[in-house]
């Protein structure tokens, strides 16, 4: 006898669950509080539950939905997992801690920025090869800043009324990546070209940013066109038809309808290529989609650094 299938209505009931209310209710033993805002467990201590997402960084995976924790992580298969979190959630209904509540409707607020942004600039021309006319463009308009308190690098990302709703937070001294408590994907750091047809679509904002340098580096136009960074990528779960693409881009797209062309340039990874299969799988039928990615190096800053060090072509990914 096959097994059952589940309902839209309880489907959504499901993915509603996130995963730290999952271990709330369902294995409290499981969790260790490491701060007031951050909780892995003893299982799996790769594992960081925060602001309601949760991010898996072993296998550079993360979400919100318990769901999703089951299928990417723990290798169940889509149907077996929603039935097992239908059935705890029938048992027994979830209750919300307080505390997470408000941390997850917390006021999204830009840090607070150094009075200079000396270090900020040299990380990323120094350590990372972006060319200094990009990073002063990128200052001068607002798209990036230091912060005051330990000196990281804050991308930011605007919504359509152009108001701040966005922001990654990669340090200088370290390789802490994380976003900004109350930031909405859907308005990750771009720079828009409202006349241009084309999107390029990197994983982060120093991608981005490299891919400019390089473009710069050829004497062409680095402003000529759109691009976006999606702020990471994600592992495929059993069923290319339930994967998802990208908030950002999915919104970015919504709100510029005049893109024709997409050119990706993920990582070279698991998470990157996954992400890559579920963008052309989504969309394929309505853009025409490049995959640019590179596949001799691990990202686009990477190629770049790459470059520097030997003068390969831009198309020498």
């Amino acid at each position: 006898m096959g097994r059952k299938g589940i309902s839209k209505v309880d489907l959504k009931r499901v993915k509603s669950l996130d995963l730290l209310t999952y271990y709330q209710n369902y294995e409290p033993d499981e969790l260790i509080k490491n701060g007031w805002n951050d909780y892995s467990t003893k299982t799996h201590s790769s594992l960081h539950m925060s602001n309601g997402l949760w991010c898996y960084w072993a296998k550079n995976i993360g979400g919100k939905m318990a769901l999703k924790f089951f299928i990417e992580v723990e290798g169940w298969d889509f149907l077996d997992a929603a039935l097992y979190l239908k059935d705890l959630i029938d048992k027994q209904p979830p209750k919300i801690k307080t505390n997470q509540n408000t941390i997850n409707n917390r006021p999204f607020r830009l840090p607070e920025p150094n009075i200079n942004n000396a270090t900020a600039r040299n990380y990323l021309m120094l350590e990372r090869g972006i060319d200094k006319e990009i990073v002063d463009y990128c200052i001068q308009n607002h798209y990036l800043y230091e912060a005051k308190r330990d000196h990281s690098i804050i991308f930011i990302g605007y919504d359509h009324h152009h108001y701040p709703q966005y922001a990654a937070k990669r340090a200088t001294s370290s390789t802490l990546k994380i976003d900004v408590a109350g930031s909405k994907k859907e308005n990750c750091f771009n720079i828009i070209n409202d006349q241009s047809k084309v999107l390029h679509v990197f994983e982060s904002a120093i991608d981005l940013l490299s891919y400019l340098t390089l473009l710069k580096k050829q004497g062409r136009n680095y402003l000529n066109e759109n691009y976006l960074s999606i702020g990471g990528a994600t592992i495929l779960g059993s069923h290319i038809e339930e994967s998802q693409i990208p908030t950002a881009l999915e919104t970015f797209l919504k709100r510029n309808p005049n893109i024709q062309k997409i050119n990706l340039y993920l990582d070279n990874d698991k998470a990157g290529k996954d992400t890559t299969k579920k963008i052309i799988y989504h969309l394929n039928d309505h853009y025409i989609i490049h995959d640019n990615s590179p596949y001799r190096v691990k990202d686009m800053n990477e190629l770049l650094k790459k470059k520097i060090k030997t003068n390969i072509s831009i198309d020498d990914r």
